[in-house]
């Protein structure tokens, strides 16, 4: 009887002992889906977040990138036409030149000299220094700074910093930064720690002190929520931070680019007028009569604005709506007077200097005290206000062309 007893007694403590193991496995098993799905919740949404971000600014560089290069491409293009047009025009000028003077020995000299200054291979020449304007393999020239802006993999250039600042892969720079913040298998980051401590395998992890009786669930619980919230924020942080820097790296590097793309189209703008105005003073000193030249307006493969003369750089370039032309408020206003000032609030954009009051999407505008209705309604285009010419002229009084042969505004 004694035995049957102790039987029955050690079968017990087995069904007690077991019983309570099952419930506490099933107890743990429990906490360690919700934490599992917890942490892979907001790895999944934090590393979706950051694919579609470098997806997007990837494309954006790409298409800036294409942009750029087509829009040399075609000044590059021109300019080499031109250069080709004028010392064939001048070479024939020679031509006729040599026939009406040849015979005289007071003008041997003259013709050669000529000859020398209108010759684009000639040491000096006020044709070489055009030539070697728009030369983008001469060194230090205009076009060599316009090509290395653009260039992707010219050291130190300012693409080459956008193509860093986008590029995941690129050792130190913010997006790569980003990827390790969102990554699980980075050592030391933020998303590891959350990982590490969300797993019942990962020694010393919140879980895992759990798995092992070191922690209650209840305080397993509080010590993981309490990371979860802490990591979050720190991730959050550090993303903002991040696209920041991206950001302000895009803009900074836009902008330097803009800024040389103007100085060569102006630069080589202004050469060639030194250097044919050069060459006409030389023919009239000499024979007596200048020569003029047709003006080169610059073609680089977009809508563009040109300012008394000069080549205007835009972020956005003049769009076309409903036939009519629309530029860009803030950089034609303030090119054309550097005091102007612009506030806006909702739709609505007051001016000083000169004195303005518009509205996004409404054709009524007040410039300088009187009423007037625009061709069309002021837009949003990439950010940024586009208004018609109609606003332009009415505000300054300036004299505005559209020629859409050349793909230009003109102001004067």
């Amino acid at each position: 009887m004694k035995g049957i007893q102790r039987i029955f007694c050690i079968t017990a403590a087995f069904i007690l002992l077991f019983g309570l193991a099952g419930n506490a496995s099933a107890a743990n098993k429990k906490i360690f889906d919700q934490v599992k799905n917890e942490y892979a919740s907001y790895e999944k949404k934090t590393t979706n977040t950051f694919e579609t971000y470098r997806e997007k600014t990837r494309k954006a560089y790409e298409v800036f990138r294409d942009k750029e290069q087509a829009s040399f491409d075609a000044f590059d293009k021109q300019t080499d036409a031109d250069l080709t047009k004028l010392t064939k025009f001048l070479s024939e000028d020679l031509t006729r030149l040599e026939s009406q003077y040849g015979g005289n020995k007071d003008f041997a000299e003259k013709l050669r000299k000529y000859n020398s200054q209108i010759s684009p291979t000639s040491l000096g020449s006020p044709m070489q220094r055009y030539a070697q304007s728009i030369n983008p393999n001469y060194l230090g020239g205009l076009m060599t700074h316009y090509k290395n802006a653009i260039n992707e993999n010219y050291l130190g250039g300012p693409m080459t910093a956008y193509k860093n600042a986008v590029n995941e892969n690129y050792l130190g720079g913010p997006m790569t930064a980003y990827k390790n913040t969102v990554n699980e298998n980075y050592l030391g980051g933020p998303m590891t720690k959350l990982k590490n401590n969300s797993r019942d395998s990962y020694l010393g992890g919140i879980i895992q002190q759990h798995k092992r009786g070191k922690l209650s669930q209840k305080e397993a619980l509080k010590q993981w929520n309490a990371m979860l919230q802490k990591e979050r924020k720190h991730i959050q942080s550090e993303i903002s931070k991040l696209n920041k820097d991206i950001s302000r790296t895009i803009d900074s590097t836009t902008d330097k680019i803009l800024s040389q793309k103007s100085k060569t189209v102006n630069g080589i703008l202004d050469q060639r007028e030194n250097s044919l105005q050069t060459i006409s003073d030389m023919r009239a000193e000499y024979f007596g009569e200048g020569i003029t030249f047709e003006i080169l307006i610059p073609d680089l493969g977009e809508n563009q604005v040109m300012i008394d003369g000069k080549w205007f750089a835009l972020h956005q370039p003049p769009v076309l709506q409903n036939g009519e032309v629309l530029v860009p408020l803030r950089a034609v206003f303030e090119a054309i007077n550097p005091g102007v000032k612009l506030q806006k609030k909702d739709d609505v954009i007051t001016i000083a200097k000169p004195s303005v009051k518009m509205a996004i999407g409404s054709k009524r505008a007040t410039v300088n005290g009187k009423d007037i209705t625009l061709s069309t309604a002021p837009i949003i285009v990439n950010g940024q206000t586009m208004i018609p010419l109609q606003l332009v002229s009415a505000s300054f009084g300036n004299s505005i062309l559209w020629d859409p042969k050349v793909k230009t505004v003109f102001i004067d």
